[in-house]
């Protein structure tokens, strides 16, 4: 049995996702996909367009067979915790083979030599990288200069310009970040990048039936018409977007503003700087300039500096309003670095004094999928859970934590559904799901 482990957002799920699924069946001939997923929060610090049980069954619908959820935490975590948290969930089911994800680069070696001039963090490397932010750079441009400089002569022939894209392109970077994860894990998972094809991420640019996730959320937002986006998504879901249109469907960014305004006068400058991604400046602009929030983008944009980027400050505010401190973080971290660390012994994971190191939470699979199912519970290093109701058993410690702070922020997302369209997210909307496709969704 071939399995081949994804790591996405899926927000929305459209065609270029369904291209990419395809090509790793077409590359790996795997016998089944499991993709790890965010669920209602983002990497860039936002909230998802969709629900997850909405994403799920169009990922199922499209080539994935099993879907889990990424923990929150690091699915609203930098781009190197985001790497982090994805491969280790893979690496952690114990039956993926092959880990594959998309990339403007198409050579797997260059992007290796990259990762491991970043892992080795030469004298070298720190001290451009210290040179840079005292000009006053911020992070992501510090550290590209720096690496450029001490790459620049590794890398022989390489151009300026290749290396601008190996070091600059976004899926370039998470793809640095899944290898140094990889290294970092001991992992013998396998590599299989796929290059990006049509359209770059993030493109307010369309080819054809492709249309960057970001450029379909900002469609939706503008033109509040589903149909101004069908072309660039499956055929399929349609059906079942529009069943969900306007009824919990699709969310903005702006549609956490009342709650997000509540939370910022909840805190001062020393409560802060608890929270993940923050830091001291922006703590302080932030109780300097809160009486001048009127919505999330907003108040996001007139934080910037050039020392602090719209997503860094995003994802701060984010991490405030879902309360994940800088300390969880580091126990998360932990965790599933022993998670994986233990994975060599037989039911180490689930006889550690503080419970087991992480857990795999299934959010749906295909019926057709029943044989990988059973063999996941069987060969996975951590619990596998589809009943939620199953973590107080199953689960303790750090691991419980980092569960049900992920299913408050389930909570916290259909509570903001139940104020945009006065929906609740019951048995009722899932049963829609379930029947679809012969896919469970949990």
């Amino acid at each position: 049995m071939k399995v081949a482990g994804v790591i996405a957002e899926f927000n929305p799920f459209h065609n270029g996702h369904a291209y990419f699924l395809r090509r790793v069946r077409e590359l790996t001939s795997a016998d089944f996909i499991i993709a790890v997923m965010s669920g209602g929060f983002t990497q860039r610090g936002g909230i998802a367009t969709a629900g997850k049980r909405l994403r799920t069954q169009a990922a199922l619908m499209n080539g994935a067979d099993i879907v889990a959820e990424l923990p929150m935490q690091f699915a609203t975590a930098s781009a190197e915790l985001f790497a982090f948290g994805g491969t280790a969930s893979l690496e952690l089911t114990g039956v993926v083979d092959k880990i594959c994800f998309g990339t403007e680069e198409e050579d797997t070696g260059l992007l290796k030599e990259m990762a491991g001039l970043i892992t080795s963090e030469t004298e070298e490397y720190k001290e451009n990288l210290r040179i840079h932010l005292k000009e006053g750079m911020n992070y992501p441009e510090a550290r590209l200069y720096a690496l450029k400089e001490t790459a620049a002569p590794a890398a022989g022939e390489i151009s300026d310009a290749v290396l601008d894209d190996v070091l600059c392109k976004p899926n370039n970077i998470l793809a640095l970040e899944y290898i140094k994860a990889l290294k970092k894990l001991g992992s013998r998972m396998e590599i299989v990048n796929i290059k990006r094809e049509s359209v770059d991420h993030d493109s307010a640019n369309t080819y054809g039936v492709y249309s960057s996730a970001k450029n379909i959320r900002n469609t939706l937002k503008t033109t509040r018409s589903l149909d101004a986006v069908s072309v660039y998504l499956p055929e399929n879901t349609l059906p079942l977007l529009r069943e969900h249109y306007c009824i919990d469907f699709p969310l903005h960014d702006d549609d956490m503003s009342a709650m997000m305004k509540y939370r910022l006068l909840m805190e001062d400058e020393g409560s802060l700087m608890r929270y993940a991604d923050m830091n001291a400046d922006l703590a302080r602009r932030i109780i300097n300039k809160r009486n001048d929030f009127i919505s999330v983008t907003q108040f996001t944009e007139l934080l910037k500096t050039r020392n602090l980027t719209y997503t860094r400050i995003a994802r701060a505010l984010l991490h405030m309003f879902l309360s994940v401190t800088r300390e969880d973080m580091k126990q998360f971290v932990n965790c599933l670095e022993k998670g994986t660390s233990q994975k060599g012994a037989a039911d180490a994971s689930f006889i550690n004094e503080d419970g087991p190191a992480g857990y795999i939470r299934i959010l749906g699979f295909k019926k057709d999928a029943a044989p990988l199912m059973e063999r996941l519970r069987q060969a996975s290093h951590v619990p596998v859970i589809s009943k939620v109701s199953d973590h107080k058993r199953l689960l303790r410690g750090f691991s419980r934590k980092m569960f049900e702070d992920t299913l408050r922020a389930s909570d916290i997302y259909n509570s903001i559904v139940k104020d945009i369209y006065d929906t609740d997210l019951t048995s009722d909307i899932k049963r829609i799901t379930e029947g679809i496709n012969d896919c469970i969704i949990f």
